[in-house]
This record gives C-alpha cells, sequence and structure tokens, in this order.
C-alpha cells in the first residue's frame, strides 16, 4: 500500500537548516484555530458588553428602588400629619359644637326667664 503525498507549501532543500516547513493541512489547521479563536474572542466581547449593559440596568434599577424609598418615606410622614390635622379638626369642631350648646341653652334659659317675668308682669297687672 503506497502513502498519499502530502501536498507541501514549502519545502527546505537542506535537511540541517532549521525551519518550520508548512504543509497546506498544517495551515488549514493554523487558520480554523485563528479563526476559532477570533469567533470566541468576538462572542466573548459581546457577552461582557452584555454583561455590562445589565449591570448598568440594574444599577439604576437600585437607584430608582431607593428614590422610591424615599418618596415612600416622604409620603408616610405626610400620612401622619395629616391625621394629626384631622384629629385636630375633630376636637375643635367638637369644641366648637360644646360652646354653641352652652350658648344656646343660656339663650333658652334667658328667653324662659324672660317670658316668666312678663308672664308674672302681666298677671300682676290684671
Amino acid at each position: 500500500m503506497k502513502i498519499p503525498e502530502v501536498p507541501t507549501i514549502a519545502i527546505s532543500s537542506s535537511s540541517n537548516s532549521p525551519g518550520i516547513t508548512l504543509t497546506l493541512e498544517s495551515t488549514g489547521i493554523l487558520l480554523g484555530i485563528l479563526v476559532s479563536a477570533s469567533l470566541l474572542g468576538t462572542m466573548a466581547v459581546q457577552l461582557i458588553t452584555k454583561m455590562n449593559r445589565i449591570s448598568s440596568s440594574i444599577a439604576q434599577i437600585e437607584e430608582v428602588m431607593k428614590e422610591h424609598a424615599r418618596d415612600a418615606e416622604k409620603i408616610r410622614q405626610i400620612e401622619k400629619t395629616l391625621d394629626l390635622h384631622i384629629q385636630e379638626y375633630v376636637n375643635r369642631k367638637d369644641v366648637i359644637q360644646m360652646v354653641l350648646g352652652q350658648l344656646d341653652q343660656k339663650i333658652n334659659h334667658k328667653f324662659k326667664r324672660l317670658n316668666i317675668r312678663e308672664y308674672e308682669e302681666n298677671t300682676q297687672e290684671e
């Protein structure tokens, strides 16, 4: 059985001189390795770019969440203040109703006394 010859690109004529012998097969393998490495490098760069975008998005989301937390705290403080104002309004309303009730009682009492005096004066004249 005869071994097929492998095509060569460059052949050194002297066997003693140092050098690299390239064949089409070794050149194809080398080019395949370089293309694969280039592809892997490109994919790595794309992956790193996507990871950086995701990281940036997460940082922005965290900042927005912190802002919302601050807003929520402000809303709680405003609600507490509103509750205090509402309670103050209810207390003032109760006091005013009590004072008006007392005033109404005094006015009614004065009218009753006035009616009694008029009645007594009218009955004494007769």
